[in-house]
């Protein structure tokens, strides 16, 4: 038995939203502010007892709806309809009143789970059938009357937003159904359904929110913590755990004898005080209880190994304080699930846990959810099944969870909002795995090896090579510096494979600008490299051949349109294009572009100071290996100019450390990345 689908209705951020939860581990990943943690709060809101909604839970849109209801109400004069009308409207405002909802779907397996506890959610009896549903909705009971008695309310001057804070909760109420998905039908399940649930599935979950301390005041205890709640949902009738409460019960007697021979005295003393007056002091005992979950909590102190030196645990990092605890916590769960009294025992475990990566390292990160997938696999293997949900920004929890050889993708969620709206791309949904699975593989292997910050981005800049890389955010400075607000994950692909990623990058509809070369050659001659204005000839660019634009012949790709350089809203190829009607080059390269660009700024000289702090003239070109002996009065090769594969990167480092002295003057951005950069800067 497992959870297959979760669907939260007005909730927070969760509009209207549902995302399908995998068998073993489920990853929700995507930018902060997308609804991940809203998940974690809808489900223990509806499902803990010791959890209440509050009118902030409800989403933004939901005040929307509340405003439009009170502006149709008003138009309406009750007293002067027909009972027929008046009913139809008390049930358009009962039906259009906001609710705040939670569907768990279930999935079961007829020959293998005992249905005993969920059969009072099964609606349909078709053995063909092996799904069962539960709605908890927070919702109003009479909503006429609600916003009737918020129209009469004494002071006018509170607005319908305040006086739904205040009064929301006597007019709503949780309920829980039992629905079918095919049709209208659903059942009433009654009040005490969060302890039906309960039967069904157990929810436990490690907030984000944890309390660590590196600190020598060690004032949190994280490791005695995490080992007193293990403690605690041990099996306490093995021999280990008998002998340590054998112990602690002789501690106690003895202490008691030990207390009340040094306390004698002043206990008699209390219990003859007042003898001799109407007031009766009751007879005082001494009693000596040790609680063995105290006792570990409270009595031992945990140390770290260092070479021959014990440190207290505060003087760990916090890195390593985290993944113990966490291990800690995830095996008190199953503990206690597996030690649960008949009555008490869920079907299945489902675990939620916040952004594990807080405070570890990436190495530390890789081996945690290492050890937590061993530990389900092994908590399998004895018949306990479990359900793992994290929310992460970890590019290595994904890499090593997300990117399964059998699995792929598929435990990938990914929130992302589009226009406002949260999306949730479910990667089982990832056609592109079927259709072509040389690709499919290439994009395994390359994010396994690099990085998977393209699932956190918020805008997506993909490169040929490492000299694009270091200039990019110089670039960014002088052309789109509100690109620094943002966070921008720059993929170093190459032009060969860049468009293996054109799938994905429509997928999960991130905002993507490809920067890369025109790579002019010859058609005929053995498809050397050539200067881009040779006739006839065509790019050896696999992006530009076979993504964007989709064109051959250097031709077609310097005529082609700005429209045709864009795959839907979120995608934009840029190549090298002429600077202007005045310069008509068009160079091959990123560096042939730049001096294209930075002619007149390569010929000029600056002032600067010499050792004696005199102003001196310098050449703009004596700062660049490359052409500090280049005249550049006499007409240029641009062409054989450019720097070769082997000066490629001692050219970007010139670029990069260049500054012009005492005066304000820089080289600047070519077009081609000039116009790509500014249009990822915008956020339509």
């Amino acid at each position: 038995m497992r959870i297959k689908q979760i669907q939260v209705r007005n909730f927070r951020l969760l509009d209207n939203f549902s995302v399908n939860i995998e068998d073993d581990i489920t990853l929700i990943v995507g930018k902060n502010n997308t609804g991940k943690t809203s998940l974690f709060e809808a489900i223990n809101v509806f499902t803990k007892v010791s959890q209440e909604i509050s009118f902030e839970d409800f989403s933004l849109s939901s005040y929307l709806k509340f405003k439009k209801i009170v502006n149709f109400i008003t138009k309406i004069d009750f007293n002067n309809i027909s009972e027929k009308r008046k009913e139809i409207f008390e049930k358009i405002i009962q039906n259009q009143t906001p609710k705040v909802q939670l569907f768990i779907e279930f999935e079961y397996d007829i020959e293998k789970d005992s249905l005993v506890n969920l059969s009072e959610f099964i609606t349909d009896l078709n053995e063909k059938r092996n799904d069962a549903t539960v709605l908890i909705s927070f919702e109003s009971l009479n909503s006429l009357g609600l916003f009737s008695s918020f129209l009469n309310r004494e002071r006018k001057e509170i607005e319908l937003i305040s006086w739904l804070k205040e009064n929301l909760k006597k007019y709503y109420q949780l309920t829980c159904h039992a629905i079918d998905k095919d049709s209208n039908f659903k059942k009433d399940i009654g009040l005490n359904f969060k302890s039906k649930i309960e039967k069904i599935v157990s929810f436990e979950g490690i907030k984000a929110s944890r309390t660590l301390d590196d600190t020598k005041s060690d004032k949190n205890k994280t490791l005695a913590t995490g080992f007193s709640h293990y403690y605690r949902e041990r099996d306490k009738t093995k021999e280990d755990v008998k002998k340590l409460e054998d112990t602690l019960t002789k501690v106690s007697v003895d202490l008691k004898n030990e207390y009340e021979k040094v306390l004698r005295e002043v206990i008699h003393d209390l219990n003859h005080f007042g003898a001799s007056t109407p007031i009766s002091i009751p007879k005082i005992e001494i009693d000596s209880e040790f609680n063995s979950e105290a006792v570990i909590k409270n009595n031992i102190k945990y140390y770290y190994k260092h070479d021959d030196i014990n440190l207290p645990e505060s003087y760990n990092g916090l890195g390593y304080s985290n993944l113990i605890f966490m291990v800690l916590e995830l095996t008190s769960f199953i503990e206690r699930f597996k030690n649960s009294s008949e009555e008490k025992k869920s079907e299945f475990l489902t675990i939620l846990i916040e952004e594990p990566e807080a405070h570890m390292h990436p190495q530390m990160q890789q081996v945690f959810i290492k050890q937590i997938t061993n530990k389900i696999n092994d908590a399998k293997s004895n018949g306990i099944n479990i359900q793992l949900i994290i929310t992460t920004h970890s590019s290595h929890i994904i890499a090593e969870a997300g990117i399964d050889i059998k699995k792929g993708f598929d435990r990938i969620r990914y929130f992302n909002k589009i226009n406002g709206n949260l999306e949730v791309n479910d990667f089982n949904n990832f056609k592109h795995k079927k259709s072509d699975t040389e690709t499919f593989r290439f994009l395994k292997q390359y994010l396994n090896l690099h990085k998977c910050d393209i699932f956190f981005a918020d805008k997506v800049i993909m490169v040929e090579g490492i000299t694009e890389k270091m200039l990019l955010p110089l670039m960014i400075n002088k052309v789109a510096p509100e690109l620094n607000k943002k966070y921008i994950s720059i993929l170093e692909v190459g032009g060969a494979y860049t468009h293996k990623f054109k799938e994905l990058l429509n997928f999960i509809k991130v905002k993507t600008l490809v920067i890369t070369d025109i790579d002019s050659v010859h058609i005929d001659d053995n498809r050397k490299a050539c200067r881009v204005n040779t006739s006839n000839s065509v790019t050896s660019n696999a992006t530009l051949k076979n993504w964007l634009p989709k064109k051959d012949a250097i031709a077609d790709l310097i005529s082609t349109r700005l429209e045709e350089k864009f795959d839907g809203k979120f995608i934009r190829v840029c190549y090298q294009i002429a600077e202007n009607t005045e310069n008509q080059y068009t160079a091959r390269s990123l560096e042939e572009a730049i001096i294209n660009r930075n002619l007149n700024f390569f010929k000029n000289k600056y002032n600067d100071l010499d050792k004696d702090k005199k102003v001196v003239e310098v050449d703009v070109k004596s700062k660049f290996e490359l052409l500090k002996k280049i005249n550049f009065e006499e007409q240029l090769d641009l062409y054989e100019l450019s720097p070769k594969k082997g000066e490629k990167s001692q050219f970007a480092f010139d670029l990069m450390t260049f500054k012009a002295g005492i005066e304000d003057f820089s080289w600047e951005v070519p077009k081609y990345i000039g116009e790509g950069l500014e249009w990822l800067e915008k956020d339509e």
